[in-house]
């Protein structure tokens, strides 16, 4: 049990999420910053709140992939799966 434990603890230090929430700011576009806020990162999966159906729209059909690559590149050892929108 121990050693699955600390495997655990070993692997969300490298994810370091709230490194991974903070950089959200930082590859998001500026016009959009303000709409969306980087709420979670869990198991490879950042989940963002967007502030409005257009910009949900605009961000899960044309800009999700860049986005991803781009947390992707800047955070190599977080090993980063996924970005999942959410209205709220």
């Amino acid at each position: 049990l121990l050693p699955s434990v600390l495997r655990a603890i070993n692997d969300r230090r490298n994810e370091r999420p709230d490194l991974i929430l903070e950089g959200w700011t930082r590859i998001i576009d500026e016009k959009w910053r303000s709409m969306t806020q980087a709420i979670s990162f869990e198991k490879g999966v950042l989940m963002v709140k967007v502030k409005n159906a257009a910009l949900y729209s605009v961000l899960v059909q044309q800009e999700k992939e860049k986005l991803l690559r781009k947390l992707q590149d800047k955070f190599p050892e977080a090993e980063i799966k996924n970005i999942t929108f959410r209205i709220g």
